[in-house]
């Protein structure tokens, strides 16, 4: 987990798995023999969070608060929390990760602000629209795309260096087009402190070389850029509000150090744009004051989070159309009624088929349930019908409740996913239980063991043997010594690993000047 996944990803990419969040909630399968879902997965990660939660505090650890991206929709909320029931969590509250970090920003700051919260983060991006005042952190509006972040400029930079080195990427293996989005995403990081960087890519024992300017990454990425707007437009369309109403845009997320971003989004808006120092940590520092709310602790007891309904919810209509009921941007908790009519002459029974979304083909968006009302008078058509009322809550419960005036239906949809009885779940949490994780005390020297298995990929012929040499010693060491000799072991292997990283990659500043140049050239 963690650092020791990211080197199987190059060493053993099929027992490794990266940037699952987007599968939440779908039938993905992960592993050659599909053992896994995402759920899964997301449950394993959850678990060792609770395990060091627990080293830390010195006592258990059963509840959670968990932020997900707030254009989520109920599967992949009800996918989120059936991962803390795998962990072994309690999950009373889902936030919305914007919302989070709006409320770390306001935190202490008692003077009214607007503002956007741009959290791009490794998979998805959201945008939220937020009105600060007092104690109050309050949600406009919402959007987003759940399937634009990060992982898709590494893959855009790892697509350039195939096109510049004329390499067909289907005819690499699994390991080494993993050795390439590895090598595209460290590129993507040094173009957060210089405008250009280089990088050396050892493929079947040739060295090929990766380049990328700050500019050119704007020039070959335009539609991803193009991609940002849309939610940012869409919050700005929603809330009625104006440009110039919105003090400014703060980024959250770790894609939000990439400084192509922040020029982009100033470009865009002409507005402030800031970050905090560590903006991949703002969604953590806010689900913290999130949690500290609810149980009505510290100096945050009266601070309150008004949030809003990321997607309408309604019924589909005779015609097929969708008819919302909630609509999208509506502030949670929140009860709304509509009343429909039958449709044809003498018709006793009117169907209710929910669903979540903003499509206006209903089939279009995401089914939660049907229900039926029956026992309808026989009249001609549009004279009797049923009032049709959807409460909904900051939890993502919804509550239906129909009335026919001689027949009433209630039903509390949660998620057909949600539906895990408790023998399944023990039976998915004892099968979990069997797929052991790597122990605390060897997960660091497994790290160095993965490690150098990937370097010996990636290094040229004459390291190699120094390096297996290194490698035989250090699992020698591991299967027959005690401790100090580990640690001692581990220390100097670490070390070794360090030096062949360090010299085996090449990359220089580049000239501002010069990139100066290039731009004006490139504008001609």
């Amino acid at each position: 987990m963690g650092r020791v996944a990211a080197e199987m990803l190059i060493t053993s990419p099929a027992h490794a798995f990266a940037e699952f969040k987007r599968n939440m909630g779908t039938d993905c399968k992960y592993g050659k023999d599909g053992a896994y879902t995402a759920e899964d997965l997301s449950s394993f990660v959850l678990r060792r969070l609770k395990e060091d939660a627990e080293a830390y505090l010195g006592e258990p650890v059963t509840e959670a608060v968990i932020s997900v991206p707030a254009y989520f929709n109920d599967d992949k909320r009800c996918a989120t929390k059936n991962a803390g029931k795998l962990a072994g969590l309690h999950v009373e509250r889902l936030i919305n990760e914007p919302s989070a970090v709006a409320l770390k920003h306001h935190m202490g700051n008692e003077e009214a602000e607007t503002f956007i919260i741009f959290d791009f983060g490794g998979g998805t991006l959201d945008v939220s629209l937020v009105d600060a005042f007092d104690n109050m952190v309050e949600i406009q509006a919402v959007a987003g795309d759940n399937h634009l972040g990060g992982k898709d400029f590494n893959e855009l930079i790892a697509a350039e260096f195939y096109r510049e080195n004329k390499i067909m990427e289907h005819l690499l293996t699994e390991e080494e087009r993993g050795i390439v989005i590895k090598e595209a995403e460290a590129l993507k990081r040094q173009l957060t402190d210089t405008d250009s960087a280089r990088r050396t890519v050892i493929l079947g024992g040739r060295e090929y070389t990766m380049r990328m300017t700050n500019q050119h990454l704007i020039h070959t990425g335009a539609e991803l850029f193009r991609r940002m707007a849309v939610p940012i437009r869409q919050v700005i369309s929603d809330s009625g509000l104006e440009v110039g109403d919105i003090d400014k845009i703060i980024l959250a997320g770790g894609s939000c150090r990439m400084p192509v971003v922040a020029r982009y989004l100033r470009t865009l808006l002409d507005i402030p744009v800031v970050a905090d120092e560590n903006p991949d940590e703002s969604i953590a520092m806010g689900v913290g004051i999130a949690a500290a709310i609810k149980e009505r602790e510290g100096d945050v007891r009266d601070m309150i989070l008004a949030d809003i309904c990321p997607f309408s919810l309604g019924v589909a209509v005779y015609d097929g159309s969708f008819s919302p009921i909630i609509q999208r941007n509506d502030t949670l908790p929140c009860s709304r009624t509509e009343y429909y009519v039958t449709v044809s002459d003498n018709q006793t029974a009117m169907k209710f088929p929910v669903y979540q979304g903003d499509n206006l083909i209903a089939r279009e968006n995401l089914l939660l349930g049907t229900m039926e009302i029956t026992g309808l008078p026989r009249a001609p058509k549009g004279t009797v019908g049923a009032s049709v009322t959807f409460l909904y809550d900051i939890n993502g419960i919804l509550d239906i409740r129909i009335d026919s005036g001689r027949q009433k239906l209630h039903k509390v949809i949660m998620n057909k996913r949600m539906g895990l009885s408790e023998q399944a779940l023990e039976k998915r949490l004892e099968e979990l239980r069997q797929m052991t994780l790597s122990p605390m005390e060897d997960e660091k020297n497994l790290y160095l063991i993965e490690k150098a298995q990937r370097l010996y990929r990636e290094c040229s012929p004459g390291v190699r043997s120094y390096l297996v040499s290194a490698l035989m010693h250090f699992r020698e060491v591991l299967e027959n010594g005690q401790g100090r000799e580990i640690r001692e072991a581990y220390v100097q292997f670490s070390v070794y690993l360090d030096a062949i990283e360090k010299n085996k990659f090449h990359f220089s500043g580049f000239d501002e000047s010069f990139f100066e140049d290039d731009r004006e050239d490139e504008m001609d």
